[in-house]
Order: structure tokens, then C-alpha cells, then sequence
């Protein structure tokens, strides 16, 4: 994709690394519109989130659009792996202690089960 000068002074960073990205090899693109009702602390908005990937570069693309205007960013790949690490962690944790509370209450109400090891746990 060509571009004449001026034309290229008038894209933002947001516009330069998404088409920096764009069609690059392995290239990926995945897009989701969130249409928020609003909270107490967040307005009623429309966000677009743009995940690309390629073999070498990893970026999300947010935009949100609310009745004062809107706000596009880019969060780098260093960014979006603190984000995916987060999530991996908490969603880790939720499962361990619902784990250990569902052997628990098998374990009060008699319940047989096995360990690893093949010998039951009484």
C-alpha cells in the first residue's frame, strides 16, 4: 500500500503500527465491538479491540468511543503478555481453591475418591 507524502503526516502512531503490521508475514487479525450499557464508574461506550499478530510482533489495538469523543490506543506486545500472564495466574488460582473446596465437601459428606498414586483417600 502506497502512500503519498501527505497522507502520512496525517496518520496517528495508532494508524502507523497497525499498517506497519499489516499483511507482514504469519499475519493474524482477530476484531471484537463491545457495546457497554455503562457502570457507575464507566459511561455507556463502544469498544473496539483488534488483536494482531505476525511471526515476528504481537499488538492489541484499543478503541473506545463514548458521547464526549473517543480514545484509540495501542498496547505493545510487553504489555499484552503482562495482561495474558495476569489472567493465566488468576484464572490458575480460581481453580485450585475451587478444587480444594469441592474435595473438601466430598471429603464432609463421605465420599470416595482417588489420589494420583491409585490408593483411595478415606
Amino acid at each position: 500500500m502506497t502512500q503519498d507524502k501527505g497522507e502520512s503526516l496525517t496518520l496517528d502512531r495508532f494508524e502507523r503500527v497497525r499498517e506497519s503490521l499489516w499483511g507482514t508475514p504469519g499475519f493474524q487479525r482477530r476484531n471484537s465491538t463491545v457495546l457497554s450499557s455503562g457502570f457507575s464508574f464507566l459511561p455507556q461506550a463502544t469498544w473496539i479491540v483488534e488483536t494482531i499478530k505476525t511471526d515476528d510482533n504481537f499488538a492489541i489495538f484499543l478503541q473506545f468511543i463514548d458521547k464526549d469523543g473517543g480514545q484509540r490506543i495501542v498496547l505493545p506486545e510487553k504489555v499484552c503478555n503482562a495482561i495474558y500472564r495476569h489472567r493465566d495466574s488468576i484464572t490458575r488460582k480460581r481453580c485450585s481453591e475451587r478444587s480444594k473446596r469441592v474435595a473438601k465437601m466430598r471429603k464432609a459428606r463421605g465420599d470416595q475418591f482417588f489420589m494420583k498414586n491409585g490408593k483411595s483417600e478415606s
